[in-house]
């Protein structure tokens, strides 16, 4: 039995990657990364895991109701509104909020009474929970937003 060796030679260096365990997706060429995080009901939660006692009460969830179209997202929006540890990052959540849901507009998400209703929610905002502070960064994200899909429009 005769071996052949064939040998290359490359100008690149070869690259190895090892990945145990997970979910991941290695994509050399994108240019933006985007990380969704769903939340589902308490029954679902693996058991072992304490469950976090929220600061907000049910007449709060049905005051933000109110502004939602489709109440099975009621529990996510809660969730990623309580992830939020600073202003910016209740506008960035708050506009991706005005961009899935038809209940809610660029009006809507900057009036007082609004924000009124999202307070109970930020949790993770130790500073800058006025309404006038979050009105700025929303409509801070609003415009960034807008200036994204007018980027993704012309393209």
């Amino acid at each position: 039995m005769k071996t052949r060796m064939i040998m290359e030679e490359t100008t690149h260096p070869t690259i190895h990657i090892n990945i145990y365990g997970g979910n991941n997706q290695i994509l050399p060429n994108a240019t933006k990364a985007e990380q969704y995080f769903y939340y589902t009901s308490e029954e679902a939660r693996p058991t072992g895991h304490p469950v976090e006692p929220h600061a907000w009460t049910p007449d709060d969830e049905r005051r933000f109701s109110l502004y939602i179209n489709n109440q099975e997202d009621l529990p996510a929006y809660t969730a990623t509104l309580a992830a939020c540890r600073t202003a910016k990052e209740v506008g960035e959540a708050v506009v991706l909020m005005c961009a899935n849901d038809p209940k809610l507009n660029d009006r809507i998400i900057s009036t007082e009474k609004f924000i009124r209703v999202i307070i109970p929610f930020l949790t993770g905002v130790s500073k800058g929970k006025g309404v006038d502070n979050l009105r700025i960064n929303i409509d801070d994200a609003w415009t960034a937003h807008k200036k994204t899909a007018t980027k993704s429009i012309l393209r």
